[in-house]
């Protein structure tokens, strides 16, 4: 009688062990200790490290994958979440393990769809806290019909598990619906506040306004990647919105700081407008073209400068290339007025050389004429005094 006492005892011990806590939201803990470490090929609850309320997988132990056994078997179709929270130094996947054995698998046949931590936020080495929706299937075709364990594997085949540690495992029987409304509803007023912050940009009178509500919507960014790390599908599309609010800010922002870098030069595009004008007129006034370009070169030089401060300003990038162009056009303005003075000067030369050539013909024919005159004259006169001397 007393043995079969003492047996009573010891069997409600040892189902007191198993117990598992149930917390609110239908979310049942598995305890992280050797009695809920299931089977595996690489051994048993001896190869990790079970410590103050947490499972370790170290890396100096080589574990390909250890398994923990569900609170319930689930059964083939069904749907169970599994929430953790941990830590590791390397990526790792997580699946349900069928509850038979296999000559071609052994106690280790995958049954479910397959869960990778850097395919769902997780960027290792750091921590972690994911839920994880499988759905119960004979993924390896060894004809199981139930799941009783869920693995932790390492990142692909033949790596092993990184100090992979979990401090808190739980599982919902079913859908995420509920835990997942829980969270949105959490979560919305973070997209609230991302979503006001918009309004307060597009109200905003000046960049400070801009920047102040920008500031605002990066905060709500942060909340909500916070949240979004669950895992949560809707708090992720939350997340997605309000990223799209910052780079609407962003935006608004940049062009708010381009309208105001544009404006402080606006006296430089009025000097190269006035320098254009005035190399346009000025025919063969080198000079003058010449202190046309001087002072568009000038301007040319404060927006270079403001363009490299500021190089995401496409508007300031774009008063760099018209500033540019303008003061290629006065080069040609002042090319084409050295060419055309020194055309003027070439025909005046011309010009010149032409009147001399002129002037020196005239004179030389007025001194052949009057040579010949005065022949004349001389053979006028010899003639004269030849008759004079017969008479």
């Amino acid at each position: 009688m007393i043995k079969k006492l003492l047996a009573v005892i010891m069997a409600f011990a040892l189902a007191m062990s198993l117990c598992v806590n149930v917390f609110a939201d239908g979310e049942t803990e598995i305890p992280l200790d050797a009695d809920h470490v299931g089977a595996s090929s690489a051994g048993s609850a001896d190869v990790l490290t079970i410590e103050n309320g947490s499972i370790m997988a170290a890396t100096e132990s080589e574990v390909p994958l250890f398994a923990l056994v569900l609170p319930e078997n689930v059964k083939l179709g069904d749907t169970v979440t599994i929430h953790i929270k941990g830590s590791a130094d390397d990526d790792f996947r997580v699946w349900l393990l069928a509850n038979s054995t296999t000559d071609e698998k052994g106690s280790e046949a995958t049954f479910s769809n397959q869960w990778k931590g850097s395919e769902n936020g997780f960027t290792a080495p750091g921590e972690f806290e994911k839920y994880i929706t499988l759905t119960a299937e004979d993924y390896d075709a060894q004809g199981g019909t139930e799941a009783d364990r869920v693995a932790f594997k390492g990142p692909s085949y033949g790596v092993n598990l990184s100090n992979l540690k979990l401090t808190y495992v739980g599982v919902v029987y079913g859908s995420m619906e509920d835990i997942e409304g829980s969270a949105a509803q959490d979560a919305q007023p973070f997209l609230d506040a991302a979503n006001a912050a918009l309004e307060a940009a597009n109200a905003a009178s000046d960049k400070a306004g801009i920047e102040a509500a920008l500031a605002d919507a990066e905060a709500a960014v942060a909340s909500l990647e916070e949240a979004a790390a669950l895992g949560f599908p809707s708090v992720t599309a939350m997340l997605d919105e309000a990223k799209s609010v910052v780079s609407q800010i962003n935006s608004k922002l940049s062009s708010a700081g381009a309208d105001e870098v544009v404006a402080s030069l606006q006296g430089d595009i009025d000097a190269l407008a006035a320098a254009k004008e005035a190399a346009a007129a000025a025919g063969e006034d080198v000079d003058a073209a010449q202190a046309a370009l001087d002072s568009a070169n000038a301007a040319l030089a404060n927006i270079e400068a403001a363009a490299k401060a500021n190089p995401s300003y496409s508007s300031v990038t774009d008063a760099l290339k018209d500033a540019r162009a303008a003061v290629k056009e006065i080069e040609s303005d002042l090319n084409a007025a050295k060419e055309a003075k020194a055309a003027a000067e070439e025909a005046a030369r011309i010009a010149e050389e032409e009147a001399a050539a002129k002037k020196k013909t005239t004179t030389t024919v007025i001194i052949v004429v009057v040579a010949v005159v005065v022949v004349i004259a001389v053979v006028i006169a010899v003639v004269l005094g030849m008759k004079k001397k017969k008479k």
